[in-house]
């Protein structure tokens, strides 16, 4: 069977700082994509990528005509691999420096989290290792979500990690497979073809399988200063995005139980480390009633200890001569590997350079 289309309420809207992209495809494919922004209601004159927001139904019909528009235009063209061909960061410079400036792929991955958040929050890119063997898996996190509709979306982030690899290791990798949760669709070119991967279809998870060792493989592209200035550019845009997506009436009450787990913590670092069970007994309440209050204020415990581990993280890396590992300890990580990796997505770069760098 055929992946299917269905639109996903529009009760949200997602960021379109890939309108060029979509543009740029569409003339690929040998058709305008006008009429269709203007479907959308989409004010072509006054667009202005990093301002325009879409709705998910918007995005997936959007979508939709375009993969049947390039059918009719050539059934050979396959909307959603030349998407993914063809992606650049325009309008995220600073994203695609830090990436193509890595010295390895490893410390490109923070990037993963920072595309999620400036592309579409509802789409989650992890990183898994597991022996000789990783694998970056892609979800998406819309309770209505299904790989009916979200296929296209699934196709081109992949065809994308595949151009980005390829132009970074400076060779196709030799091992590797692809896997997709949804039916191959009816009549498109294999995605193998392309990719020059095994590609399976109907699988649990969408991912891509690949030698670990490539993950700490030495790039040609390295210019670690470019890579770390792009990297703390990133961290300063995701923090003022947070901030002013968070409106003045929407901060914790100085009296709620955010604020005072927040108090709590930074009192107590200690509780960072172990768990809701140890921070309930603290404050007196059961765990099932700490989370249901939480809930209620629309916080959760694991981002409140990340928020505190963070701020935390800062001051100790500017004011005290603790070690790295030290301070990893003390914030409650399984080990320096760990709280690196952390402090990475935070900031852009590792505890240890945020140092040398003297911050301030």
């Amino acid at each position: 069977m055929s992946p299917s289309t269905a639109p996903l309420p529009a009760d949200e809207r997602i960021p379109f700082l890939t309108v060029t992209n979509w543009v740029r495809s569409a003339a690929v494919c040998g058709f305008r994509i006008e009429p269709f922004f203007l479907e959308m209601g989409l004010d072509l004159a006054r667009l202005h990528p990093t301002e325009a927001t879409v709705s998910v139904e918007e995005i997936q019909l959007l979508m939709a005509r375009c993969v049947a528009e390039a059918r009719r235009q050539d059934p050979q063209l396959h909307f959603p691999q030349v998407l993914g061909e063809t992606f650049a960061f325009e309008y995220l410079a600073d994203v695609e420096t830090f990436i193509t400036t890595s010295p390895t792929l490893r410390a490109a991955s923070p990037a993963l989290d920072w595309i999620s958040a400036l592309v579409n929050p509802h789409m989650a890119l992890k990183l898994q290792e597991h022996g000789q063997q990783a694998r970056l898996m892609l979800s998406f996190t819309r309770e209505d979500a299904t790989p009916g509709t979200t296929w296209h979306f699934a196709e081109a982030v992949f065809v994308t990690f595949c151009k980005f690899a390829r132009l970074m290791l400076g060779e196709p990798a030799q091992t590797g497979q692809l896997s997709f949760q949804h039916a191959q669709p009816e009549g498109a070119p294999p995605l193998r073809n392309a990719l020059d991967l095994p590609v399976l279809y109907g699988q649990p998870v969408n991912a891509i399988l690949f030698e670990r060792a490539l993950l700490d493989r030495p790039l040609r592209g390295a210019l670690p200063s470019l890579h770390q200035a792009a990297g703390q550019r990133v961290a300063e845009q995701l923090s003022r995005q947070r901030e002013q997506q968070q409106p003045a009436a929407s901060r914790p009450d100085p009296h709620s139980l955010t604020a005072q787990i927040e108090s709590r913590l930074l009192r107590t670092p200690a509780l960072l480390g172990e768990g809701i069970e140890a921070l309930a007994a603290d404050l007196g309440l059961h765990p099932r009633t700490l989370q249901r209050r939480l809930r209620e204020e629309g916080q959760q415990h694991s981002g409140i200890v990340n928020q505190i581990r963070h701020q935390l993280a800062v001051d100790w890396l500017k004011h005290s001569h603790d070690s790295v590992e030290d301070i990893a300890e003390r914030l409650g990580f399984a080990d320096r590997r760990s709280f690196s990796q952390a402090f990475q997505r935070w900031q852009g770069v590792s505890p240890s350079e945020f140092r040398r760098q003297g911050n301030p």
